[in-house]
């Protein structure tokens, strides 16, 4: 004890021993020190979490958390509780554990159940064990549709019976969670086909498939055959119709606002009836034959000729039975006809309704400009009772998948892991230019302090011989040169009457003062002499 508190004391000691710009080297290099290690040991051991699972349910996120915590690994839970994350080196390790301990997460049990199957088996439990492979291979084949989810199968198949003339059809319904929340009527009806084949005796007709808000995707024969073919064609030129609109809009936008400032939709009610029209139009008629026949007296026939008929219709005059006069005449005319047909292409707009929100504020006069612009692009017809809706808003946030972002993140990953090694080398390099600084402040105030003695030991050498001569001590003429320039130190106060002593016999005897002698030598050195009152300004 005596000896570490000896050596506690020495070490004390020189500590207060040395000066103020050495103790605060001596701090700056310690925290400098600390702080490496502190960055490094924090860069080194902090966890960098990856994506194990995301869209778990409840169940599964219970099990995988369990199984983490039975093995100490560090994990953390995101998205209310779905989404697991660990540490990213760790993910893919983990995973295939899960896998070979047949623990994965949204799983379904195909045929390798039989695998597990022994000799006590029965025909019952291969019949079940059968309907749950069937089951689950369907489930994987249906999950592997783009736009599903998940999938849940089930299948009802009755028991054959040989004392039973009539035989139940086998059925199924199918539950499916999609991830637009859209699924085309051709997938939907490949999940139909590919039920129904897998199965055997079940018709396409027994399948069903809803969706998970209860909506029933499979439709009867009438409804298919309404919305295909021709519908389908006319579905597809209304989006088109629509789309290439919104692109128009879009393109007035995007200079002003931004593209992703603002959204568009436009929808347009569009008449596919195809529309014939026929129109007859009569000019005046024209006279296209005539006959005339006359007989008899001619009164009779001037008469005859000068009468007039109706159109298209013989008039025939006779006379009593004595005369043998008589008169026919007949006209045909033609009638000038126009028949226009009219054919309305499918597809005429009834109406059309424009909806535009934009990430800014946007006042009234704003709106109207706006809408204007908007009306003359797309060919807005007031007749036709078109609209168009512009309102301002603030967007929010589009929240980042976390899967997608795990995965279009490993470029940034790999430049955090060099962006780690920057920041130490960072560090490293400030600390080095510090003490650098500080090494350079030391030699430069050893160069100040080396030059200030040389000066002051010139000076005190050239006082000395005036002082020996007038009986003076190497204090006194130290003093006197430091007197000459007005700066006198509180050791040397007490030589001063002796130093003006001499400087009176030097009056008296005609011979020049320490005084004189030492501005006589600042005038000719004033190099030195300018050297040496720095020295002493720097020292105040």
């Amino acid at each position: 004890m005596d000896k570490v508190k000896e050596w506690t004391e020495q070490l004390k000691d020189r500590w207060q021993m040395q000066s103020s710009l050495k103790k605060m080297i001596v701090v700056l290099s310690v925290i400098s020190v600390l702080g490496i290690t502190a960055a490094v040991y924090y860069l080194n051991t902090r966890i960098e979490y990856g994506i194990l699972f995301t869209d778990l349910s409840d169940a599964d996120a219970g099990t995988i958390s369990k199984d983490l915590e039975e093995q100490q690994i560090a994990y953390k839970l995101a998205d209310n509780g779905t989404t697991i994350l660990i540490d990213k080196d760790q993910v893919d390790e983990y995973r295939i554990n899960l896998a070979v301990d047949n623990k994965l997460p949204n799983t379904s049990t195909g045929f390798e159940l039989f695998d597990d199957a022994n000799m006590m088996t029965t025909d019952e439990d291969r019949k079940i064990m059968y309907q749950r492979a069937v089951t689950g291979e369907l489930q994987r084949a249906i999950e592997s549709i783009n736009a599903v989810k998940s999938a849940k199968v089930l299948l009802v198949m009755p028991e054959e019976s040989v004392f039973s003339s009539e035989e139940s059809a086998p059925t199924a319904s199918i539950v499916l969670t999609l991830k637009n929340q859209q699924i085309s009527d051709e997938s939907v009806q490949g999940i139909v086909t590919l039920t129904s084949g897998a199965v055997e005796k079940l018709k396409p007709e027994n399948v069903k498939v809803v969706d998970s808000a209860g909506n029933t995707l499979t439709r009867t024969e009438d409804e298919a055959s309404q919305l295909s073919g021709l519908n389908n064609k006319y579905i597809a030129i209304k989006d088109s119709y629509e789309k290439t609109l919104e692109e128009k809009v879009a393109k007035l936008l995007t200079p002003i606002y931004g593209a992703d400032k603002f959204q568009v939709s436009i929808n347009l009610d569009l008449n596919f009836d195809s529309i014939e029209r026929k129109k007859v139009t009569y000019d005046d008629p024209e006279i296209k034959s005539e006959t005339v026949q006359a007989a008899g007296s001619q009164g009779t026939v001037q008469e005859a000729q000068t009468g007039t008929v109706d159109d298209n219709v013989s008039n025939v005059t006779g006379t009593d039975g004595e005369g043998n006069n008589s008169y026919s005449r007949s006209v045909e005319n033609e009638l000038d006809t126009e028949t226009t047909t009219t054919i309305t292409a499918p597809g005429m707009i009834e109406r059309m309704t424009s909806s535009i929100v934009i990430n800014a504020n946007l006042s009234q006069a704003d709106q109207a400009e706006l809408q204007q612009l908007i009306a003359s692009a797309v060919g807005y017809d007031n007749d036709r009772g078109d609209q168009i809706a512009i309102q301002g808003f603030d967007f929010a946030q589009a929240e980042v998948d976390p899967a997608a972002d795990s995965q279009g993140n490993e470029p940034i990953a790999a430049a955090k892991g060099y962006l780690k090694y920057a920041i130490i080398g960072g560090i490293v390099l400030t600390l080095f230019l510090v003490i650098l600084m500080i090494v350079g402040v030391i030699r430069r105030r050893r160069k100040e302090d080396e030059l200030e003695v040389d000066v002051t030991e010139e000076m005190v050498t050239f006082a000395q011989p005036s002082a020996v001569s007038t009986g003076a001590s190497p204090t006194v003429a130290q003093e006197v040169v430091f007197g000459g320039v007005g700066n006198r130190s509180a050791e040397t106060k007490p030589a001063v009457p002796e130093a003006s002593t001499q400087e009176a016999a030097a009056e008296h005897s005609g011979e020049p003062t320490l005084d004189q002698t030492a501005r006589n030598y600042a005038e000719s050195n004033p190099e030195v002499a300018a050297e040496l009152i720095k020295a002493w300004m720097k020292e105040k």
